[in-house]
């Protein structure tokens, strides 16, 4: 990727992320995260902790267990060897994630059912 490629994927990814900053993981590979440094790739996990229900009541049996197959559901994506891959990496994964979430209503549970029943 040249200098010119690079800066533009990197002007796209800071208009949707402002103040987002290229860090470094534990095995000296490359990721954007925010302003606050969660990771942009992956911010579905942080989105799926935050979300997340834990059921407190008393003997409840779904405490972790049940947590930690919810996070296992989450894609995750690996971080890159270069700091350019991770911001080509970042605009990629941000116009997935808009993909996704403007199709998503179009295939939900209902809408289905109701095509089902009204082919019968």
């Amino acid at each position: 990727m040249d200098k010119d490629t690079f800066l533009k994927t990197k002007k796209k990814v800071l208009k949707k992320y402002p103040n987002a900053k290229t860090m470094m993981d534990n095995d000296s590979k490359y990721y954007v995260a925010t302003e606050d440094g969660r990771d942009i790739c992956n911010i579905l996990i942080s989105q799926t902790i935050n979300n997340y229900k834990f059921d407190q009541t008393e003997g409840a049996i779904f405490g972790l267990d049940n947590f930690n197959a919810t996070l296992n559901k989450v894609a995750t994506i690996p971080h890159s060897k270069t700091i350019m891959d991770a911001w080509q990496q970042t605009e990629v994964a941000i116009k997935s994630y808009h993909v996704v979430n403007r199709n998503n209503s179009k295939f939900s549970d209902e809408k289905i059912m109701k095509k089902i029943l009204k082919d019968e």
